[in-house]
Formats: structure tokens, sequence, C-alpha cells
């Protein structure tokens, strides 16, 4: 047992890794990059109340609604795109 233990340690300490980098790139880098601007344009400035760079002061649900608002710009991107490739 303590062998499987000594192999599986370092592939799980690489794949929570992983998992933190992704989950830093793609929510705080790219959706928040989409959404803060579509949020500043909608609300004519006044939401989100941080900066484009600080998203570690947002609170939740504004973390929540503008990461949200940017992976669904992505989405959507991904989708047009798609559409006119496939020409469908």
């Amino acid at each position: 047992m303590d062998i499987i233990d000594f192999a599986w340690r370092p592939l799980y300490l690489v794949l929570r890794f992983l998992l933190w980098l992704a989950w830093d790139f793609l929510v705080w880098s790219i959706a928040w990059g989409l959404g803060w601007p579509v949020w500043r344009a909608l609300t004519l400035g006044r939401f989100p109340h941080v900066g484009i760079r600080d998203h570690e002061d947002a609170g939740v649900l504004e973390a929540i609604a503008v990461c949200g608002t940017g992976l669904a710009v992505l989405g959507a991107a991904l989708w047009f795109t798609h559409a006119q490739v496939m020409g469908g």
C-alpha cells in the first residue's frame, strides 16, 4: 500500500497544480478580463466596483457576475466562430 501512495502522491500534486493553474488562468485572467469591460459598458462605469486588475478585492457576488459574464462571452464567441467556420 505504501508503494501505491508513494507513486500516486507526485501525480496528485501535478494534477492539483494543473487544476489551480487552469482555474487561475481561465477564470481570473480570461473570464474576468472579458466580463469586466462588458459590465463597465452596460452600467456606464458603475459596476464592478474594483479595477480590471483588482479581482482579488471583488466581493463574491461581484466576482460571480463578472466571471459568469466573461465565460458567457467566451462561449458565445466560440459558438459564433464555430458556426462561421462550419457553415451552420
